[in-house]
């Protein structure tokens, strides 16, 4: 009788029956990423497009910012090649619309890497700008869509790229997608991204969108798929039209997603669009590979410079006053520490401060500040060459300010690990030294950055790298506190960190 029981409890088993409660099966995930090529978010937004807003409404909504000069130009080329293969500029290596000397090989599309890992995955792409199709997504996908409306108007176009999309979606499989419309860049070359046609192509987006998701609301199994749908852009556009520069309207980018494991709301950090990438490949039970430079959203690791109040400008009126950016209260433990002789120079930028990419690169404009594309939310910089810009106090001494991490047992170890992103820019005199000081003692160099250090390229720039360094930790050392300097630097440039991981082992 116990093994008769055991049968029929396997059964019910097997049947998804427990306690006489249906189990529901799970939902075969789907995913959709729709592209509007040159949409600013404050007018996508603004705009009268209530199937985006639809979306964003049920899920994730972020503006976030693009790279700039110092890793590539605000155009289509690395903006969309970032958007489908997970990595920053500099390594793809499309930096124009030329797409000469591109690493593409290396760094396949998202829909490339989910049909190698799931051949029957059914993967397709609908583009109206032949580079995407041609360059970008040349292999990877079993169907792809591809017009040319440089040459037969996107407005055409995009309708038909709408058409095979909307019929893909109702009748195939449709795992994975990618879905570019371009008429909303030729509007903002055209008329600028303050006219009425601007908006106007904005709201046709909107209503392609709405097309492109009641095909998937139509779908015959409809009820028993995930579907993850995400919008983004490749680059905003200024007021009067164009874009391919530094301008906080000309990096303006977004990311808006409903579906899978995306958390709803707007995050206190923002993402960037390399998170497209994981994000759907999480999705599809892909492993991401790890060479991505971004995380699926709801998945980027805590930081702790995130958690500092910052405040609104006070010498700085270049910046918007509304934009809070800046403090030099150290959080969680850490500490700035100042020379005694460092003369008085820009408030903002006197020693160590902790800022945003929105503050600081508005401080200065076209200076590779922008090409800090690996930071996120609030980062630490030292930037002698602001700080220099009020009573040129350079000519009275030297900027010299150390950040100091909190203290970390190393009792019983043989050796601490540090990681953190690095953006340092060098000029003249100036050095940066990451060291070590162990129960009080010496600082022990760890890392050097300057005109002779042998750690920088020839230009003396390192830009944007994720950097990692291991401390051979002394018998008996019970603690150890990690120290960032910027010294002997007069009107000079800058360094900025973020992100710092420390381990023992």
């Amino acid at each position: 009788m116990r093994r008769t029981l055991s049968l029929l409890s396997a059964l019910v088993a097997v049947a998804g029956l427990t306690s006489g409660v249906a189990v529901a099966a799970a939902k075969t995930p789907k995913v959709l990423v729709i592209g509007l090529d040159g949409a600013r978010f404050d007018k996508l937004i603004a705009a009268d497009t209530p199937n985006v807003h639809a979306l964003a409404n049920r899920g994730f909504v972020s503006r976030s910012s693009l790279y700039g000069s110092g890793m590539a130009p605000t155009v289509s080329g690395p903006g969309w090649s970032t958007i489908l293969t997970g990595v920053w500029p500099d390594k793809h290596k499309v930096k124009d619309n030329s797409f000469t000397g591109n690493d593409l090989a290396s760094h396949p599309s998202w829909l490339a890497r989910a049909e190698t890992a799931n051949p029957a995955l059914d993967t397709y792409a609908a583009v109206d700008w032949t580079p995407i199709g041609d360059r970008i997504l040349r292999t990877g996908q079993d169907r792809k869509f591809v017009l040319n409306g440089d040459s037969a108007g996107y407005e055409k176009t995009d309708e038909q790229v709408a058409v095979d999309a909307e019929k893909h979606l109702k009748q195939d499989k449709a795992d994975a997608s990618f879905v570019y419309f371009g008429q909303t860049d030729i509007a903002g070359h055209e008329h600028g991204a303050d006219s009425s046609q601007y908006e106007a192509s904005l709201r046709t987006d909107d209503a392609l969108i709405g097309r492109l998701l009641a095909a998937v609301d139509a779908r015959a199994d409809r009820a028993n798929e995930d579907w993850l749908i995400m919008i983004s852009a490749d680059h905003g556009h200024t007021a009067s039209g164009g874009h391919g520069g530094d301008s906080p309207e000309e990096r303006m980018t977004f990311v808006i997603a409903a579906g899978g494991a995306v958390p709803a709301g707007t995050p206190a950090v923002a993402p960037k669009i390399v998170d497209i990438a994981p994000t759907v490949l999480r999705h599809l039970g892909i492993a991401a590979p790890a060479v991505y430079d971004g995380y699926p959203l709801g998945a980027v690791p805590s930081d702790v410079f995130d958690s500092a109040v910052l405040k609104s400008r006070q010498d700085e009126t270049g910046v918007p006053a509304g934009v809070l950016g800046w403090t030099h209260d150290a959080p969680g433990g850490w500490t700035v520490r100042n020379a005694s002789g460092m003369p008085a120079g820009v408030t903002e930028w006197q020693g160590w401060a902790f800022t945003t990419d929105d503050f600081w690169t508005r401080t200065a404009p076209g200076q590779q500040r922008e090409a800090n594309a690996r930071a996120r939310g609030v980062f630490a910089v030292a930037d002698p060459d602001e700080w220099d810009d009020k009573g040129s106090p350079s000519s009275r001494g030297t900027f010299d300010s150390s950040l100091v991490s909190p203290s970390l047992d190393v009792s019983g170890k043989s050796t601490v690990d540090v990681a953190f992103v690095s953006h340092y820019r060098q000029e003249g005199t100036q050095r940066g030294a990451l060291t070590a000081s162990f129960d009080g003692g010496p600082e022990q160099n760890v890392l050097a950055y300057g005109p002779e250090s042998g750690t920088a390229n020839k230009a003396g720039d390192v830009l944007s790298v994720p950097t990692s360094a291991s401390v051979r930790v002394p018998a008996g050392a019970r603690s150890v506190k990690l120290t960032w300097r910027l010294y002997a630097a007069g009107n000079d440039w800058y360094w900025a960190v973020d992100a710092p991981r420390f381990s023992t082992r």
